[in-house]
């Protein structure tokens, strides 16, 4: 499997101590050579910042370059500015439409993450920028244009991609906690989408403490459906390690199981896939996590190393409420 990595990545640094942090890139990088990954340095584009432009508003780009000549700058109590940001996600911007371009399935390990930013930084009611600058999965999915799907796994709702993406219709997949119980606060199942966009936004909330079984069954019953009927030409999912269980800024009871099952399931349309890493800050995980991915890509391995969890019945019953819910909204559009 061919991973995007480059030293560079590294130079977007808190000011402050921060989950978000240049170790985690560490911990992913240390996982997928243990898994025999081809390690590439992307090469930063000529035209990296009218790919930027072309979804982000200018006066929000502008800033943002402003604040790196200025270095180690808060833009709100969540997100950062250091002198190397810029470079960071332009690399990144570069790195997943270089991935695009290859056609091939590939591991962009790039930060800042970029799925809480809309067209002008926050987006759509969220208090903050959740740690992102650019929206690299949006720009990806642009830059592929006609057939492009994004799927989010990261625990938190992908509202900067969501808002990008609403009246578009390419295809948008997310599954995240619960927004009730956790930000950005947005990602409700009747968020489907409007104009040429309307049907193409899915929105799977779980409950708190939600299990492997039950997000096998939401996998099977409704994001390879929907993905299945669609059709991408192209794959891009935004990769936050952040609904396992042992991650500190959430509440669900997943373990690595979760991750390779959906991950399997998409890797089964065989359509190029770019995984693109947003959240999650157990280290643990991210280097077990990256690790197994790279094994089930290049070797077909499914080897989670940890056991399935169960949902208790509270939880189960919440479940199979907000499913219903899904499935209402969902259903007008694609058969489930």
């Amino acid at each position: 499997m061919l991973v995007y990595f480059s030293e560079v990545f590294k130079g977007h640094v808190p000011p402050y101590r921060h989950p978000e942090a240049p170790d985690r890139l560490d911990f992913l990088i240390e996982g997928a050579r243990e898994a025999g990954a081809d390690i590439k340095e992307p090469r930063m584009r000529e035209d990296v910042w009218q790919l930027v432009e072309s979804v982000h508003d200018r006066s929000y780009v502008e800033l943002v370059r402003r604040l790196c000549r200025k270095g180690d700058v808060q833009i709100d109590g969540d997100t950062y500015v250091s002198a190397g940001t810029c470079d960071a996600a332009a690399l990144a911007v570069s790195a997943v439409v270089d991935a695009v371009d290859r056609k091939e399935t590939a591991l962009v390990a790039a930060r800042p993450p970029g799925h809480h930013a809309g067209f002008a930084g926050r987006a759509l009611s969220a208090p903050s920028q959740g740690f992102c600058i650019f929206n690299t999965a949006a720009i990806g999915a642009l830059y592929v244009g006609e057939g492009a799907a994004v799927v989010d796994i990261d625990v938190h709702h992908g509202n900067g991609t969501q808002e990008i993406l609403y009246d578009r219709d390419l295809l948008y997949i997310s599954t995240h906690q619960h927004p009730l119980t956790l930000y950005p606060g947005t990602g409700y199942p009747e968020e489907v989408g409007v104009g040429r966009g309307e049907g193409y936004n899915v929105n799977v909330p779980l409950p708190p403490r939600t299990g492997d079984d039950l997000y096998a069954k939401a996998v099977d019953e409704v994001v390879v459906p929907v993905l299945k009927q669609y059709g991408p030409r192209l794959i891009i999912i935004s990769l936050g390690w952040d609904a396992h269980r042992e991650d500190p800024l959430a509440d669900m009871n997943l373990t690595l199981k979760s991750y390779l099952y959906v991950f399997d399931a998409v890797l089964r349309l065989q359509k190029p896939t770019i995984f693109l890493l947003e959240g999650g800050y157990n280290r643990g995980v991210i280097k077990r996590g990256t690790k197994a991915l790279v094994r089930l890509v290049d070797a077909g391995e499914f080897a989670p190393g940890e056991s399935q969890t169960s949902t208790d019945g509270h939880t189960a019953k919440r479940y199979e409420e907000v499913m219903r819910e899904v499935k209402s909204h969902v259903g007008r559009y694609w058969r489930l």
